[in-house]
C-alpha cells in the first residue's frame, strides 16, 4: 500500500481507493453564489488519469461518493455511469450517499456503511463502526474525517492544507469495543478527493468525526502527519 504522490489516493495491489469525490457539489454552490459547473467533470478526469497512469482496473471510493445526503442529481448519475464504463467500481456507502444502492448501475457495487476488506486492508468511510473484520486487518483506511492541518507562519498568516494522518492503536480503547483484533493494526486517514472539502483537525477542542476517533480507539494526538508530496510534518500533538 503507498500514497500516491501529490494525490489524495492510494494504491494498493490492483486497486485504487479514493474518497469523498462529493459529486454535485455545484448545486451546494449556486446557493451561496459560487458558479464553478465543471467541478465535478475535472474530479472525474483527474480519476480517469489516475486511473490511466497507475494502470489499476478497480476502483474503491470511501464514501461520500455524492454530495447530496437524500438523494442523486443527474450530473452524479451521468458520472456514475462514465466510471462504470471505464473501470470496475466498489462504493462503500458514507453518510451523503443515501439511496445510492437503489441506482443499480451495472459495474457498480455498493458496500454497507460496515466496511470491506481486500488484501489485509480495511476500507471504511468512517461515520459508523466498522465491522469486527476490519478491525482484524493491517491497516484500516478511513475518509469523512478529511483532514487538513492549519498552520500560521511567522508573520500571523494561516495556511491550510490536505494532509494524511497515520494512526497508532490504542489496544485498550479498541478492546472496550471489539473482541477479536490487530494490536499492530494502523489507522490511515485520507484527505478528501474532492478539493473543496476539508477540515483543520489540529485545531485545540476540535470534535472528530465517527466513532472510531470519538471513542478514542487510537492515538491521534500522535499521528504522523504527512503532506500530499510525501513528506513527513511530524507528530500532530507538535504542529502548531
Amino acid at each position: 500500500m503507498k500514497f500516491l504522490y501529490n494525490a489524495p489516493a492510494i494504491l494498493h495491489g490492483d486497486v485504487l481507493i479514493i474518497g469523498d469525490t462529493h459529486f454535485g457539489m455545484e448545486e451546494k454552490l449556486r446557493e451561496k453564489g459560487i458558479y464553478d459547473e465543471r467541478l465535478s467533470e475535472r474530479i472525474f478526469e483527474k480519476i480517469k488519469k489516475l486511473l490511466k497512469k497507475t494502470g489499476t482496473k478497480k476502483l474503491i471510493i470511501a464514501g461520500d461518493v455524492k454530495d447530496n445526503i437524500l438523494g442523486t442529481d443527474e450530473k452524479t448519475i451521468k458520472i456514475l455511469r462514465a466510471l462504470s464504463e471505464t473501470t470496475e467500481v466498489i462504493l462503500v456507502k458514507g453518510n451523503h450517499d443515501g439511496g445510492i444502492e437503489k441506482l443499480g448501475i451495472p459495474g457498480i457495487n455498493v458496500v454497507g456503511p460496515g466496511g470491506m476488506t481486500y488484501k489485509k486492508t480495511g476500507i471504511m468511510h468512517g461515520h459508523s463502526w466498522p465491522d469486527e473484520k476490519l478491525m482484524q486487518c493491517d491497516y484500516l483506511i478511513s475518509a469523512h474525517q478529511h483532514p487538513q492541518i492549519s498552520v500560521m507562519d511567522k508573520s500571523g498568516k494561516v495556511h491550510r492544507e490536505a494532509v494524511w494522518l497515520v494512526v497508532e492503536p490504542d489496544t485498550k480503547g479498541i478492546s472496550e469495543h471489539y473482541t477479536n483484533f490487530n494490536g499492530k493494526i494502523k489507522l490511515v486517514l485520507m484527505p478528501a478527493f474532492n478539493p473543496l472539502v476539508g477540515s483543520t483537525i489540529n485545531k485545540p477542542k476540535e470534535k472528530q468525526l465517527g466513532p472510531v476517533l470519538n471513542n478514542k480507539l487510537f492515538k491521534l494526538n500522535d499521528a504522523l502527519v504527512f503532506r500530499l508530496d510525501g513528506s513527513l510534518m511530524g507528530k500532530m500533538k507538535n504542529i502548531k
